[in-house]
């Protein structure tokens, strides 16, 4: 009867640890939760300054200005993402494809001077970090998610969508569209 009566103690004193166990790990993932709540939220501004949006030949880059503001605390906003989003439509302001590039935003107010290759998706944008010149590849695609590699052949306009993306929240987007010339291959 005392072996019966201590077994039973065992079961029950195993089953509370387990309890213990599962409100402190819940207490745990609230706490998380919480202390992710008091962070604060970020916010972003932008200003998208073209400075050349006149194509005369496919070797012609649109060149443009953008200037990047994130709110602080730094640790908390910082890093951003510039996020370019390039869609080409045709003569009937239809579709045809578009791709995003990502560039990163270290600071909390960033000029970023900005080239754009509508013709040339390989080397489709190319900006400065630092002294170092950067260049970015595009991948457009249409609404079937088939690339297309040469938008330009069908496209007649193309607008650029520049958004800043701070690391926690908030974002701003800024808009151009360009007029793409056709222009006979090579």
């Amino acid at each position: 009867m005392l072996l019966l009566g201590v077994q039973d103690n065992s079961a029950e004193v195993g089953r509370l640890q387990g309890e213990v166990q599962r409100l402190s790990s819940e207490f745990n993932r609230l706490q998380s939760l919480v202390q992710n709540e008091l962070r604060p939220m970020c916010t972003a501004e932008s200003r998208f300054q073209p400075i050349n949006l006149r194509i005369a030949n496919p070797q012609t880059p649109i060149l443009a200005n953008l200037l990047g503001m994130v709110s602080n605390p730094a640790d908390s906003c910082l890093p951003a993402d510039i996020r370019v989003t390039a869609t080409y439509f045709d003569p009937s302001d239809t579709f045809v494809c578009s791709g995003t590039v990502t560039i990163p935003q270290a600071a909390a107010v960033q000029n970023t001077m900005l080239e754009f290759r509508p013709y040339e998706l390989e080397v489709f944008v190319k900006w400065w970090d630092g002294a170092t010149l950067r260049q970015q590849a595009l991948v457009c695609r249409d609404y079937q998610r088939n690339e297309i590699r040469s938008p330009g052949d069908a496209a007649t306009s193309l607008r650029l969508y520049v958004t800043v993306a701070p690391k926690r929240g908030g974002l701003s987007t800024s808009e151009i569209q360009v007029t793409l010339p056709r222009f006979l291959r090579q």
